[in-house]
């Protein structure tokens, strides 16, 4: 696993330095202004509907209440265990296990995009980055993909993205509408 990684379209750049919660990482963009855009697993023509981005009928959590979904559920029953693609490229800001979240990656993109894949991987040992994009393997029942367009003044402010995952603030994205919308710009 290389932390503090650049992943692009085709091959994946490494910096030197690890990346922690504490740590600021920097990076040189790339020259174009356009970046490319993909789904996370080969078979998404497969989704699942029964998670999807929004307001559901039904209560997510009790603590605190919310019945907003903050990102798009792919299951195994769908995808299998499969490799899982970065959707965008970006720098990976922070890998690490949480008990709401299993073990996540988060992605911070040039044009301020941050992805958030989680629940996906039984083990750190299943989070990987290689050339192609290629950032891991689902293990786990379903991998949950955050995807939200921040500034760093609001991650600097509320902290990690997932921070406000229980509400519909106007900072996240429905995944798969953008994904279709920024691959359909080219």
């Amino acid at each position: 696993m290389l932390l503090g990684s650049n992943l692009n379209v085709s091959t994946v750049v490494a910096t030197d330095a690890a990346v922690d919660s504490n740590t600021t990482t920097t990076t040189t963009e790339p020259e174009k202004n356009t970046y490319k855009w993909t789904y996370p697993f080969k078979a998404c023509d497969k989704m699942s509907k029964a998670q999807t981005f929004g307001m559901t009928d039904y209560m997510r959590s009790v603590n605190p209440p919310s019945y907003f979904h903050d990102g798009w559920d792919f299951g195994h029953s769908e995808v299998g265990y499969s490799p899982v693609y970065a959707i965008h490229e970006g720098t990976v800001k922070k890998v690490a296990y949480d008990s709401g979240l299993g073990w996540f990656i988060w992605v911070i993109s040039p044009d301020k995009y941050v992805e958030i894949y989680q629940k996906g991987f039984n083990n750190k040992s299943d989070i990987y980055i290689k050339a192609g994009q290629k950032i891991g393997k689902l293990t786990g029942s379903h991998l949950h993909l955050g995807l939200t367009k921040t500034t760093k003044k609001y991650i600097n402010k509320n902290g990690f993205p997932c921070n406000n995952w229980n509400v519909d603030n106007g900072t996240w994205l429905k995944p798969i509408s953008t994904i279709k919308k920024c691959i359909n710009k080219k």
